[in-house]
């Protein structure tokens, strides 16, 4: 019996965690994963009202995340 511990599901419920920080915070709560060989290699989640900017939904925090953790600006290898 083949059994995938890392599924979308999984990786969808690691996204509701962040969402869930978001909405503690008073934020619309979206949360973001990003995935790179069954790694979760960035999480983040809306900032906007926090941080005051309008660019810095779970999304796009979470693509400067995996950026960052992979040293370059390509994710073709993530989902």
């Amino acid at each position: 019996m083949d059994i995938t511990l890392y599924t979308d599901e999984y990786f969808m419920k690691e996204a509701l965690k962040e969402a869930q920080k978001a909405y503690a915070k008073d934020e619309i709560p979206i949360g973001a994963v990003i995935v790179c060989n069954d790694q979760v290699i960035s999480r983040a989640h809306n900032l906007t009202e926090q941080l005051i900017d309008v660019t810095a939904h779970a999304e796009m925090q979470a693509f400067t995340a995996a950026a960052n953790y992979l040293g370059g600006k390509y994710l073709d290898e993530c989902i």
